[in-house]
């Protein structure tokens, strides 16, 4: 039943990607530029990120410092973004005040398991087709992120009037040991150390595990 209610998600997530244009949350930068850290950036849309905010700075200053781009390791990354709205719900139906009352080191392993080295661009993701339940499948990505669990992304191939070219490529995610893959709502989005791929609003903190 869980397995079926998650297929008709998926599809349904799918309808609502394809039927927006460019598939980006507001974020107030029309290129998808941002002059700034990652920190920065999330300071600058309260409106997605504030609870992000204090979830990397609850995680303790080694976070910090990755999401501020000075950590020597990890210089530049990719953040597949989770934003307000899933860390609200986790808080909601755990029944958390607020994200201080999270563990600190599950909030570092969570964060960790949305990042990646390197800047990864959506015009250096593959296609890839999805099993018959949403579980990875053919072509895309397989990745390793900083908490050393893999995740698999991948284009979604798309046509506008028979033309592949032409039609939104959506980014899609799966964390691999769970089921659901989502969907990218806003990819590109540049601060200097950093492309955010921002997580759809649907996403449950959590299902990274």
């Amino acid at each position: 039943m869980r397995k079926m209610l998650y297929t008709i998600w998926f599809l349904g997530s799918l309808l609502h990607v394809g039927c927006t244009k460019d598939n980006y949350i507001d974020t107030g930068i029309s290129n998808g530029r941002y002059h700034g850290n990652l920190m920065q950036y999330m300071a600058s849309n309260s409106y997605d990120w504030d609870s992000t905010i204090l979830l990397v700075r609850h995680a303790g200053e080694e976070m910090v410092r990755l999401f501020e781009g000075k950590d020597p390791a990890h210089k530049e990354i990719t953040f597949f973004g989770i934003t307000n709205h899933s860390i609200r719900r986790h808080l909601l139906e755990f029944g958390h005040k607020r994200v201080a009352d999270l563990d600190p080191g599950w909030c570092r392993e969570m964060l960790l398991r949305h990042v990646i080295d390197g800047k990864l661009y959506r015009k250096d993701i593959p296609y890839g087709e999805p099993t018959t339940y949403g579980s990875p499948g053919t072509g895309g990505s397989y990745l390793t992120t900083l908490a050393g669990t893999q995740i698999w992304v991948f284009i979604m191939k798309q046509s506008k009037n028979g033309v592949v070219e032409n039609a939104p490529k959506p980014i899609h995610i799966s964390f691999m040991n769970s089921q659901p893959i989502f969907a990218i709502a806003s990819g590109d989005i540049e601060p200097d150390n950093c492309i955010v791929h921002a997580l759809e609003y649907n996403f449950a903190l959590g299902y990274e595990q």
